[in-house]
């Protein structure tokens, strides 16, 4: 979810990739990847959907993956925006060409066979060198807000 002084925009990715390397039974010492086809982006407005993958934002011709890893999996969480969060998760997410380290709160639940995490938290879009300003009387803000829901099963 991006928005600006007048509302916000909705979108995501169609492609996308990942895994979960458990470690036996204990979520907390799995390591959780992952991989977006950045040209998959989609967005709630086709002309804003063009404008998100020019070099003004995410450049896809030039940048077309981003990658998370993560370093950390602990239990707990104190984010009062996502109260149902059982861990923290940490890791390097690479996006518009910059890696940088992130933490964000999840509920996580399952095992060795499964796994479902959800989270809802932000990231600054000027982190990682997107920058653009928008209009002069309709600001973009920097941060963005990230919604995941990944269900993965063991195969």
């Amino acid at each position: 979810v991006g928005s600006k002084v007048t509302g916000s925009h909705n979108g995501g990715f169609k492609a996308f990739s990942g895994s979960f390397e458990p470690a036996g039974d204990k979520i907390e010492a799995g390591k959780l990847k992952a991989e977006i086809d950045m040209n998959s982006l989609y967005s709630d407005n086709d002309n804003l959907t063009t404008h998100l993958k020019n070099a003004d934002f995410f450049d896809v011709a030039k940048f077309s993956k981003a990658n998370f890893e993560s370093t950390e999996i602990k239990p707990g969480a104190n984010d009062p925006k996502f109260k149902d969060a059982t861990h923290t998760v940490t890791g390097d997410l690479t996006l518009h060409g910059v890696t940088k380290s992130i933490s964000f709160p999840a509920k996580i639940s399952g095992g060795a066979d499964a796994l479902n995490l959800d989270s809802e938290f932000s990231i600054n879009r000027k982190d990682f060198g997107i920058s653009y300003a928008g209009k002069t009387n309709d600001l973009i803000r920097d941060g963005v807000v990230i919604k995941l829901s990944i269900h993965a099963t063991k195969g």
